[in-house]
């Protein structure tokens, strides 16, 4: 019993600080990485549960804060664009107008079906109306059409369009977020009187409520509130 008591300790333990030192990395998708980071990410997951086996606590939280700080400082090290060639993969270009590089292709370890599948993600299934196709660092694929097959812009049509914003959600499930409050320099009591204009009473109830990029105020509706 106290040996299960013990190695449970020891689970909660990792678990707590392998979480904190996780937060303190890149916030990336693995797809995303650089190879450093991927190489510390396996590193990491490996020093954080050797106590599991080996029952020394101590030396797997040493080893995982040693890992974080060697990802971190690769990190700023990499910044340097002197030293990008060596710790980041460069862009690689793969189509150049409508013509594919297939020697591009095979330093890559990208065949003619994964970059088919690449291309239709973007919306895009004819080559030849390809511009420019790179495949960036991190994995991702970029791509630049063809003048005359480029997506209609409001310009072309001598239009000018408002400016784009983005909607800040205030309150969330019956909530008020108290940072986007600061964020857009409006009071908690400003928002309650807003809503009690929209017939919300009480916010507690209310699922979704929005900032639009004109500063109204938005309450989304769902099932959860009804907004008389």
């Amino acid at each position: 019993m106290d040996d299960i008591l013990s190695y449970a300790a020891r689970v909660i333990i990792i678990y707590i600080f392998t979480y904190f030192a996780g937060r303190l990395l890149p916030k990336k998708a693995i797809a995303q990485m650089t190879a450093y980071e991927l190489a510390g990410v396996m590193l990491f997951t490996t020093v954080a549960a050797e106590p599991l086996v080996t029952k020394v606590t101590t030396k797997s939280i040493f080893g995982t804060g040693l890992v974080v700080v060697l990802i971190l400082l690769t990190g700023r090290i990499a910044m340097s664009n002197k030293l990008t060639f060596f710790l980041e993969h460069l862009p690689t270009v793969l189509i150049n107008n409508g013509i594919i590089d297939v020697r591009a292709m095979k330093e890559a370890s990208l065949s003619l079906n994964q970059l088919m599948g690449l291309l239709r993600q973007k919306g895009y299934d004819n080559i030849q109306n390809i511009q420019v196709a790179v495949l960036e660092p991190q994995g991702n694929i970029s791509v630049i059409p063809k003048a005359s097959y480029r997506p209609v812009q409001p310009s072309d049509l001598n239009l000018t369009p408002q400016p784009a914003g983005l909607y800040l959600p205030l309150i969330m499930d019956g909530e008020i977020i108290i940072p986007n409050l600061k964020y857009s320099k409006i009071s908690e009591e400003w928002l309650i009187e807003e809503l009690t204009k929209q017939g919300a009473t009480d916010y507690r109830i209310l699922h979704i409520v929005q900032l639009d990029p004109t500063g109204k105020i938005i309450i989304v509706k769902s099932e959860k509130n009804k907004v008389s």
